[in-house]
């Protein structure tokens, strides 16, 4: 079964719309923490579509997240590109899919890639390191709000699994 690329893309729009609008609205506390809507999508393609499918599709959320965030262009195009390489292999090893793996699996990816992104602005010059506890903190609460929507997202995605052209059972195709 291939992705449903049009129906991918209006994945996109919903994810980046309601991550722009409506979460950054409702943000949680002086931080204002809000969930990546786009970095869940990824993680659960990651899982659930073919192998080349899932690697441009996080490719493409990466960069959808570049060009709504003030990052320099392409670093989190290639964190979640890398992210997508690393759990495409993983996936019949974590293919348990409990709640909590699914959960552990989105904060340290949530922590890594933002870590990577802060990394990259810093090397840019559009950051400094004295900023750097501040942000990580924020990175941490983030993934966890981040990690906890995981399960709600999967359900979701798993629901809408023929429209986006995705594997429901274990048999993963290369």
């Amino acid at each position: 079964m291939n992705m449903r690329w049009f129906n991918f893309g209006i994945l996109v729009l919903i994810s980046l719309v309601l991550q722009v609008s409506i979460c950054r609205r409702i943000g949680i506390g002086q931080q204002r923490l809000i969930p990546d809507l786009l970095l869940l999508a990824a993680v659960i393609l990651a899982f659930r579509a073919p192998d080349k499918d899932a690697l441009i599709a996080c490719w493409v959320l990466g960069l959808v997240k570049d060009i709504t965030s003030g990052s320099p262009l392409g670093g989190y195009a290639l964190c979640f590109g890398l992210m997508a390489l690393l759990l495409v292999r993983m996936r019949e090893v974590l293919y348990g899919m409990r709640s909590v793996t699914l959960i552990v699996i989105t904060l340290v990816m949530s922590m890594v890639i933002e870590q990577a992104a802060f990394l990259l602005c810093v090397l840019k010059g559009s950051a400094g390191w004295n900023q750097y506890s501040g942000i990580t903190f924020t990175i941490f609460l983030s993934a966890m709000l981040t990690g906890g929507l995981a399960p709600y997202a999967f359900w979701l995605l798993t629901k809408l699994h023929r429209q986006l052209g995705l594997q429901r059972d274990r048999f993963y195709p290369r």
